[in-house]
């Protein structure tokens, strides 16, 4: 154990660091976690740590739960082991191929494109107080985004095969854009963290306002969604969540509900930059693979940090890739769609997606349906 002779062996300020994390009540942890103020300084942790004795204990590599670490070998375990509880993180990157831009891409991403908008910087477009004092923004940018205007991509119909399948539990998506939804997911299965256009409020009387009226008016322009403001006495917004917002109840209750049963975590399209969806790596039980479909690596921490988070008794603190320290995580890297087509011909489902992909709305005929809305 940690003890007052390892601590005389570094500076008072990083003694102090010390005892905040391994002392302080489990309770308190987490929120204090990010107390270490440099690199220098958790590089000197983890060298206290080495020369406790203890790292190594900290640092074994479990038992692997997976045959190979590439897609086959998660197709086999699903094969072997009856999974029937999976849960989808879905982030930007699975509606690329739909015409909507991700948000960080450079050059492409929607932040990127956001500077036509000629705003203080691109994250005010989702921020509360920025859309009260010029809401003209937001609105000009959820005419473009609206549902209906987009056909979901092969990834959102391998998502609905999974449900289909029933081995879907849940898919927790950061997107606005109701893919999921117009995919043919049971909404049941759908949690929207990050909120969409599918229900929508005056932010000042908190009078909820039909859908299609506030559909009608964003894509009118400005004389509808002024008329919408003079008609419920405030602005309306459709229930996205803005940057000074609370998460939707129903993700804090599924998360409770649905992390500790999961038996198998795919995560798809996500940088996996934004809290607390991020951190949601880190809930399933440790025995359960985690496979990350992305353009690029996501979600990964150093061993360090990997190390210090064991120490302390918290989740394991991101994926582990490196062939050292890997026993459940995978990570296929390239397009969404591309590595699902890959996924569902291994499972044997290879035609079954393709027959669903047929089944998608087509642009053109959802812009109709909503300009005659």
């Amino acid at each position: 154990m940690i003890t007052t002779g390892h601590l005389r062996r570094v500076t008072p300020a990083i003694a102090n660091k010390i005892s905040v994390f391994f002392w302080w009540p489990k309770k308190n942890r987490r929120k204090n976690s990010c107390i270490m103020e440099s690199d220098e300084d958790m590089d000197e942790l983890a060298t206290l740590i080495e020369q406790t004795g203890l790292a190594h204990a900290a640092n074994v590599r479990q038992p692997p739960v997976l045959d190979s670490f590439d897609l086959q070998g998660i197709v086999d375990y699903i094969d072997a082991n009856d999974v029937k509880n999976i849960i989808v993180m879905a982030g930007a990157g699975i509606s690329v191929s739909a015409g909507i831009p991700d948000f960080r891409s450079p050059g492409t991403g929607l932040y990127h494109n956001l500077q036509k908008y000629d705003l203080p910087n691109p994250q005010s477009i989702f921020s509360i107080d920025f859309f009260r004092e010029n809401p003209e923004p937001f609105y000009m940018l959820a005419k473009e985004l609206y549902p209906g205007l987009f056909k979901p991509t092969p990834t959102h119909y391998f998502i609905r095969l999974l449900a289909e399948k029933g081995k879907l539990l849940r898919v927790f998506t950061q997107n606005i854009d109701s893919l999921e939804r117009i995919a043919g997911i049971d909404t049941d299965l759908i949690v929207p963290a990050h909120g969409n256009f599918d229900s929508a409020h005056c932010i000042e009387t908190g009078e909820e306002v039909d859908v299609d009226e506030v559909k009608d008016a964003i894509l009118r322009g400005k004389e509808g969604w002024t008329a919408l403001t003079e008609k419920y006495g405030g602005l309306v917004k459709p229930d996205i969540v803005f940057f000074g917002e609370s998460l939707p109840p129903l993700f804090e209750q599924r998360v409770g509900e649905d992390f500790p049963k999961c038996d198998l975590l795919i995560v798809m399209g996500t940088s996996l930059v934004v809290q607390p969806f991020a951190s949601l790596i880190d809930m399933v039980p440790d025995t359960v693979p985690r496979l990350l479909v992305n353009r690029e690596e996501a979600g990964v921490v150093s061993t360090q940090q990997r190390m210090i988070a064991q120490m302390m008794g918290l989740p394991s603190s991101g994926f582990a890739f490196e062939e050292a320290s890997r026993y459940r995580d995978v990570k296929c890297l390239g397009f969404c769609d591309d590595i699902v087509k890959d996924f569902a011909t291994k499972l044997g489902w290879a035609d079954e997606l393709a027959a669903l992909w047929e089944t998608a709305p087509q642009p053109e005929q959802a812009t109709k349906e909503t300009v005659s809305d």
